[in-house]
């Protein structure tokens, strides 16, 4: 089993290009509210190139009493078995613990690099950078708990205020030792993003302590609770650096666009979905998910019944939902007893042990990795009678989500027509759904391109996309689902 991260450093260059130097004085106009999705009128979404379809939204400029950052008695968290819980006051969270510099280069130097390692076509870099490493607090099953990032700024010639990016990364692995700021060379993406003009900040998840106290604990992995949680309290946490007493080339200005690719879009994607009611202080004006699991019901029906990569990556969803939840129940319900290997005996040891890690070859079958009674209820779709099991994967699907939409931020959905891992047709077929519930999506999909390359190819028009929403220009597609096309041409 093989987890494929889509290359940070690629991702970053391309969306960095996004911020010219008058991006700081953009129209912030760009999300709208909503009471809830009920209340949305849009049009359907078509699925052809040829007739745009654009979606009509009755929005509300409010988002209810949510100043504290908390909420009332009725909102979902937990569930799924957890415990009982109550979120704790927003006061405290994002709290910077500790930072220390990582790096800091003028901007022929990075100019320097980028050529070096094949990357002339980004053109020089527009600043210096400084990067950071941040221990902060957030709160996850109604306890504080602190993690780790990276936050980076130009060095622009006088202090000023630069927009936001936050960097969501994908999947590499589930310990503090797969964190990014665990690895030396893992500010690559906030300082290239920094070099072209954006303030940063880039979360490690909970889970994934790259420095200081260790977390002891497995990373939450496709949980949307504290993965969106986590995100949003690192803009806090950016924040706060920033209005310390420091002496720091720019600031963080109001405008914030969240970017993630793989696991990071699922990031983004419940950020988003959280902010209102966690975070409403923050200004979210674009989302770009690129290659996301949005549907992790859908996804589990393909893994369960077509043997792949998503056969694995929905396992370790499992898990991961599992051991959030307080480890109770018994993992043999879901994933094989073996032979060949026991996997629910293993496959937790093997997320606590490593980065990344393999299945040995002779499991070449959906019934060596889950059990045949799971298998039969998801081929069923029977997802009440697999109990906790069925409720953990129907949380991680946007679409069957019980937190209210309050926000319609400008989302764009970048897929790869083969992707193998974040099934293409299960996602292309979910946005539907998602736009008839309220979200202004625009679509596009790379034609013969899978789950990392085809990121790669879509980078023009995701600088392009920033770009214009930055500005504040309206969606030009609004839920136009479309065929697969060759995405260096957009």
């Amino acid at each position: 089993m093989v987890y494929r991260n889509v290359t940070p450093l690629f991702v970053a260059c391309a969306l960095a290009t996004a911020c010219g130097d008058d991006a700081n004085t953009t129209d912030s106009a760009t999300g709208t509210d909503t009471e809830a999705a009920s209340t949305t009128d849009s049009t359907s979404p078509t699925t052809t190139d040829d007739t745009p379809t654009t979606t009509a939204t009755s929005t509300d400029t409010t988002t209810g009493d949510t100043s504290t950052g908390t909420t009332g008695d009725d909102f979902p968290v937990g569930g799924c078995g957890a415990p009982p819980f109550e979120w704790l006051p927003s006061e405290g969270m994002g709290e910077v613990i500790d930072f220390e510099q990582v790096i800091e280069l003028d901007a022929p130097t990075i100019t320097d690099l980028l050529e070096q390692n094949g990357f002339a076509a980004l053109g020089p870099a527009d600043f210096g950078a400084r990067v950071y490493k941040i221990r902060y607090v957030t709160q996850d099953r109604g306890e504080k708990h602190e993690t780790t990032g990276f936050v980076s700024f130009p060095l622009t010639p006088a202090q000023e205020e630069r927009p936001v990016v936050v960097w969501a990364h994908g999947t590499s692995g589930f310990t503090d030792a797969c964190a990014p700021t665990k690895d030396p060379m893992g500010f690559q993406v906030p300082l290239i993003l920094a070099a072209k003009g954006f303030v940063s900040v880039a979360p490690d998840y909970i889970g994934m302590n790259g420095w200081g106290p260790a977390s002891n604990r497995l990373h939450p992995y496709i949980v949307p609770e504290p993965t969106a949680i986590a995100t949003l309290d690192s803009v806090r946490a950016l924040y706060e650096l920033a209005a310390a007493n420091m002496e720091l080339p720019s600031l963080p200005g109001d405008d914030v666009v969240l970017f993630g690719a793989s696991e990071g879009g699922f990031a983004t994607l419940w950020a988003d979905r959280y902010a209102p009611h966690y975070a409403p202080e923050l200004n979210i004006v674009a989302n770009v998910a690129a290659v996301p699991p949005t549907d992790a019901v859908g996804l589990t029906e393909h893994g369960a019944t077509v043997f792949g990569p998503t056969t694995g990556a929905l396992a370790a969803a499992v898990v991961g939902g599992w051991d959030w939840t307080g480890r109770q129940g018994d993992l043999s319900e879901v994933l094989s007893a073996g032979p060949p290997i026991d996997v629910a005996t293993v496959l937790p040891m093997m997320m606590e042990s490593g980065c990344s890690f393999d299945l040995p070859p002779d499991i070449t079958s959906t019934d060596q990795v889950y059990a045949q009674s799971f298998i039969d209820a998801v081929v069923d779709r029977d997802w009440e009678a697999l109990g906790e099991w069925g409720c953990f994967l129907r949380q991680a699907t946007l679409g069957e989500s019980e937190i209210p939409l309050m926000k319609i931020t400008p989302t764009l959905i970048q897929q790869g027509e083969v992707d193998d891992l974040v099934y293409t047709p299960v996602v292309k077929a979910d946005l539907p759904r998602l736009c008839e519930q309220g979200y202004q999506l625009e679509h596009i999909e790379c034609s013969g391109a899978g789950h990392g390359d085809s990121v790669l190819q879509a980078v023009p028009y995701i600088v392009k996309w920033v770009n214009a929403r930055l500005a504040g220009e309206p969606l030009a597609e609004p839920c136009v689902i479309h065929e697969a096309t060759d995405c260096t041409e957009l």
